[in-house]
């Protein structure tokens, strides 16, 4: 009896993981307070690894309701797409998103490469980033831009948001490619909010500039494992065990790490870690 008791909670825990969890996205709502540069508020909508393929699949709902949201500002941190066939789900979904002052958005590891699964085998145990395959990042950029998106790859971007000045700032990806730290912070202001966009928060270990005030990035997927009282099964990250995801601050710069909305092909489990958009109020 009591060995059937536990097959059964461990079958249902690994059905909750694997069935309905990854496909039950949440959308977050954030407010910051205290920024001093910023005179009016600014909304942010924050999305990170989605990992798109052929379709949207059952997240088609929760992107047409992200849709409707039109913040002033939309950062995308890189693993938007898991391999090819998820550009045109990506630019699909994409185009449906409206921000009053611009969608920007930088590169990781999976945009770049398709991972699978002796792929993520030799990244998880044996420190090999890149992959066999690579995906056709070239096409991916082209047809980013041609639907009006702001790719920044080691490069940075002024505008002006609803009358406060910002820099949102992005670099390649962290993980596979070279971080050139002096182009993409180029402009750097102490009058201007400056927005730092990276794929992986650890990108900031070489960071040797004074100056960003905010910093978005994903990668970890929140350890997309967590128990109670134990936290994240499992962190991608060098930086102490809390940076894996949520809201904290980082030599006095305010970082977010996302939890993402997708999970890749070979890797997707889910639990106690729900899939996020996190929309931002950012407010004087």
């Amino acid at each position: 009896m009591i060995w059937s008791i536990i097959l059964g909670i461990i079958f249902a825990v690994l059905f909750w993981s694997v069935f309905i969890e990854p496909n039950w996205p949440r959308l977050r709502r954030v407010k910051v307070k205290g920024r001093k540069k910023i005179r009016t508020p600014i909304t942010i909508l924050h999305l990170s690894d989605i990992h798109f393929v052929k379709s949207e699949g059952s997240k088609r709902a929760f992107f047409q309701r992200l849709s409707m949201l039109n913040p002033d500002l939309i950062f995308l941190t890189g693993d938007i797409i898991d391999y090819d066939e998820g550009i045109n789900t990506a630019v699909r979904v994409v185009s449906g998103l409206r921000a009053r002052y611009g969608t920007f958005l930088v590169l990781g590891n999976h945009d770049y490469y398709d991972y699978h699964m002796m792929d993520n085998l030799r990244y998880h145990l044996a420190g090999a980033k890149s992959a066999i395959r690579k995906n056709n990042v070239s096409r991916f950029i082209s047809e980013l831009k041609r639907i009006g998106v702001h790719v920044l790859i080691n490069e940075s971007m002024r505008l002006e948001v609803h009358g406060n000045p910002v820099l949102i700032c992005g670099t390649d990806d962290p993980v596979t490619q070279k971080i050139d730290f002096e182009k993409a912070l180029r402009g750097l202001s102490p009058q201007t909010f400056n927005i730092l966009l990276i794929h992986h928060l650890d990108g900031l270990l070489k960071l040797s500039h004074h100056g960003v005030d905010f910093v978005f990035s994903g990668h970890t997927h929140g350890g997309q494992i967590h128990f109670p009282f134990v936290g994240a099964l499992y962190r991608e990250t060098k930086l102490p065990r809390k940076y894996v995801d949520g809201l904290h601050t980082y030599k006095n710069m305010t970082v977010f790490v996302s939890r993402g909305l997708g999970a890749g092909r070979t890797i997707f489990p889910r639990l106690g870690c729900r899939p996020e958009a996190v929309l931002f109020e950012l407010t004087p």
